[in-house]
């Protein structure tokens, strides 16, 4: 869930409106309460990171009464009780945190009055989570006050997930245990609870004026900075770039069922000939609408990745593989295709039908028409997802993909069965390099863990291990040179396994700063890829990002890899010493 580090230490009771806008920026829409306070409304591409929107309550005071939030991933209820503690009964120990079950006209909740904590159902499926000021200890039982009825969930909570992802992150819920820090000397001696925080039709006649918003406008600068080192014979080269993007957006909701998006970007290297003139690009261009808020409509251009691995998304069927992973930005355009999106909410399921058409198919019909089918199911902690994809001149393509938490750790798997590839597939003999037989079908599959460690209650030490099987790769190094000259080198999809070990530290701070280490290995070539970021950011609308990576291992493999000219004529290139650079995030 959206925890404190999710929401930069935010509490109800102790945190001021100006630490909340020292944190956040400038809110989406400021709304004064009747009793002289303010809610401070953070939505679409001003929400906190893994969130879908969040509303944040001042008194008349100023000082921060309650908070509400909409996770973009809704948690479980299985995955709450096993995080915040479960449903009270007589023998529960009174310091153990316990909810009470509080029913509403649409759903209900799950109050957890001693940690401050109301999460929001809407039949089976959380809508919303609202956090409070703790509830005081008391002596006896005797002199306990129950909280007021728990608010509905706010119509925020039903906003759509298609908003411009400003920070090119996986935006995920964490789970995070409560936080048990004493509170400041100036916090108030009578903490807040739900009884003086506003009520929810407050809430909700907020979140849906913002749905009548007619037009926004908005966008980020990316601006990069870095130098190249590699080596040719005796000499040693440096290269330097500073590429930019510029993506602008407008985003227009006429009203609560139609919603039109377009993002624009603007890509531009004075220091790159290709790149030199500036080049226009359209990222996403689409129109949802929705059939009795049951059937979902997305036309046009539209971002979408499938698979839950890191680096290795072989279940991503429409979408090609992303050059560059590493990198904080994933800066892969959108897919024009129909969406039609149809939730089970009562079984917390979803089933997603895709209608594709590109001009990638070959001379003299260059039009191609596909489709594809997904559904995916949350089972307690785990969830599960089935897809199959079409595509006019290739054979079908099938997929699973699963997740699940267990305990401190999380898991993921992807398989992929393919029949055939877009790249040639090739094998040496005795006469040289020549075709290969597909066969039948081969199997895709990468699998990950990762878990997080907190030190001190300030640092937080995550680590992230994940591997790649791939039956179509090659266990030869001199095959590189030759699926270059051809075109059908895949970068990262060239080996037969691979691995990826990654370590983050994370300090609790408004400034968010993360130390990032990672390393890629292609496992039988022996090849190593190292890298190391470092992100902070000094104000909301603005994150600043440095790293330095280098390639080690033998020469010749696919991370040190230089031509050899016995197998076919390339281009002179020089080997790979390192890259260091920098690159800043303006949200605009």
């Amino acid at each position: 869930m959206a925890g404190a580090q999710e929401l930069r230490d935010t509490k109800p009771g102790v945190t001021t409106g100006q630490e909340v806008l020292r944190s956040f920026g400038r809110p989406t829409r400021r709304t004064p309460t009747p009793k002289g306070g303010l809610v401070l409304s953070y939505q679409k591409t001003a929400a906190p990171e893994g969130t879908r929107g969040a509303l944040f309550t001042l008194d008349s005071e100023g000082l921060l009464q309650r908070i509400d939030v909409i996770p973009k991933r809704p948690p479980t209820r299985a995955s709450i009780e096993k995080t915040y503690g479960p449903e009270c009964a007589e023998d529960t120990p009174p310091e153990r945190p316990c909810y009470d079950i509080q029913r509403s006209a649409r759903g209900f909740s799950l109050n957890y009055a001693r940690l401050g904590l109301l999460v929001n159902f809407e039949k089976k499926r959380v809508k919303s989570l609202t956090y409070v000021a703790p509830a005081p200890e008391q002596e006896s039982e005797s002199e306990s006050e129950p909280l007021a009825a728990t608010p509905e969930p706010t119509s925020g909570a039903e906003a759509d997930s298609g908003e411009f992802d400003l920070s090119l992150r996986p935006a995920s819920i964490e789970s995070s245990e409560p936080e048990s820090e004493s509170a400041p000397e100036s916090a108030p001696t009578e903490p807040r609870t739900l009884a003086s925080a506003p009520t929810a039709s407050e809430s909700a006649r907020e979140a849906e004026s913002l749905q009548r918003t007619t037009l926004a406008m908005g966008g980020r600068l990316l601006q990069q900075g870095y130098v190249s080192g590699s080596r040719l014979g005796p000499d040693t080269r440096m290269r330097p770039n500073l590429p930019a993007l510029v993506d602008l957006y407008l985003d227009a909701t006429p009203g609560s069922s139609f919603r039109g998006f377009v993002v624009g970007r603007l890509v531009y290297d004075p220091l790159d000939q290709g790149m030199s003139g500036p080049q226009v690009i359209l990222d996403q261009l689409w129109l949802r609408f929705d059939v009795a808020n049951r059937v979902f409509f997305t036309l046009g251009r539209q971002q979408i990745k499938w698979g839950s691995s890191r680096i290795w998304n072989p279940t991503d069927f429409l979408q090609r593989p992303n050059p560059q992973p590493l990198e904080a930005f994933d800066l892969r355009t959108g897919v024009d295709m129909l969406k039609v999106n149809i939730p089970f909410e009562p079984l917390s399921s979803n089933l997603s039908l895709f209608a594709t058409a590109d001009l990638n198919g070959p001379e003299g019909d260059r039009l191609r028409y596909g489709g594809a089918v997904r559904a995916e199911v949350a089972v307690g902690t785990s969830e599960l997802a089935a897809s199959a994809a079409f595509l006019q001149g290739r054979r079908p393509r099938f997929g699973l993909d699963w997740s699940m938490g267990a305990g401190q750790f999380d898991l993921n798997a992807e398989l992929a069965v393919m029949q055939d590839t877009t790249v040639g597939l090739w094998q040496r003999t005795a006469d040289g390099f020549v075709p290969r037989e597909f066969g039948g079908p081969k199997v895709l599959a990468s699998a990950g863990v990762n878990t997080q460690f907190r030190f001190a209650d300030v640092y937080r030490l995550g680590v992230r291990l994940e591997g790649f099987y791939n039956s179509l790769g090659y266990e030869d190094r001199s095959y590189i040179t030759w699926l270059i000259s051809q075109d059908d080198y895949q970068p990262l999809f060239f080996g037969r396994y691979y691995a990826m070990g990654q370590l983050s530290f994370t300090r609790r701070s408004i400034y968010v700063p993360t130390l990032n280490f990672t390393t890629l290995a292609n496992v039988l070539d022996r090849s190593f890829y190292g890298r190391v970021d470092f992100m902070v950011v000094p104000i909301t609308e603005l994150k600043v990002f440095a790293f330095v990576e280098a390639p080690f291992g033998q020469r010749g493999t696919e991370f040190r890899f230089q031509p050899d000219p016995a197998i076919a004529p390339l281009p002179a290139t020089g080997l790979s010493l390192f890259r260091v650079g920098f690159s800043v995030q303006m949200r605009m």
